[in-house]
């Protein structure tokens, strides 16, 4: 399949960033894959996270796929594949994998060895800073510390970006998530970032889940989407579903915001 097809048509018929249980999601394969196909999404994806760290105290098993259950996961998305496919529906088995600059190559290099249909570039620690786990990881950091913690995180995601095996990069401004930081500070790397995917033929997500989160507003701002259209870089709009009765939150509104940009 040309993945390049899901950032084409209407937005609503895609959906590839979704969780399960088999991660930190609500509900297990089967139920979200059906309630996908009942919602009338016609390209759904899973996209359990995938965290390798390169050292110790990063506490990512308590969230992420058990590291020695990645042939399971591919073997039970098959059988739902086998099952649920039709001239209406394409189900989709995908990773969101968390980038480290110290085991990238190696992480990418033993992915690639599954039949895994595409992967989310993500960050989701600055150094071993967890950036969206809890807002009491944030509360009584000072502002140099935050500062610091922020263009860490930029400074990854632009080494995310250059990697062509990612389908696209995932909840591009992150760091906002529980309103603490001001993401205008850091508007200059995101435009460093949006420029190394255009250059690499790279695309992004409009991730609704922000909208359910203290920073109210979607993955990437308005004003960092509106550059990714100027870029002529490709969108599709993501629910970052953790539940079934989320898989399709916030469509509506991310249209609107799409064609706001000049989508």
């Amino acid at each position: 399949m040309d993945m390049k097809l899901c950032f084409s048509g209407n937005y609503e018929n895609y959906s590839l960033h979704n969780h399960s249980n088999w991660s930190d999601g609500a509900g297990d394969l089967d139920v979200m894959c059906r309630t996908a196909k009942e919602a009338g999404i016609k390209v759904f994806g899973m996209s359990d996270h995938w965290v390798e760290p390169p050292g110790e105290g990063f506490d990512s098993e308590s969230w992420s796929m058990d590291l020695s259950k990645l042939d399971l996961y591919v073997e039970n998305m098959q059988k739902l594949k086998d099952e649920l496919e039709d001239d209406n529906f394409t189900l989709l088995t995908g990773l969101e994998v968390d980038f480290f600059f110290e085991n990238i190559d190696q992480v990418l290099s033993r992915l690639q060895q599954y039949p895994l249909d595409y992967l989310i570039g993500s960050v989701h620690y600055s150094g071993k800073f967890p950036i969206d786990y809890s807002i009491d990881d944030w509360i009584g950091l000072s502002e140099e510390e935050k500062d610091g913690i922020c263009r860490e995180y930029w400074r990854k995601l632009s080494g995310a970006a250059r990697r062509r095996e990612f389908l696209f990069i995932g909840h591009l401004d992150l760091p906002k998530k529980f309103g603490l930081v001001d993401n205008e500070k850091y508007f200059g790397q995101a435009l460093e970032v949006l420029d190394i995917i255009r250059d690499n033929g790279g695309a992004i997500e409009l991730n609704t889940a922000g909208f359910f989160k203290e920073c109210k507003e979607p993955y990437p701002s308005p004003a960092i989407l509106q550059e990714a259209y100027a870029r002529r870089i490709p969108v599709i709009v993501s629910a970052d579903a953790h539940h079934p009765d989320h898989v399709k939150r916030n469509f509506h509104e991310a249209g609107s915001m799409l064609h706001l940009a000049g989508y």
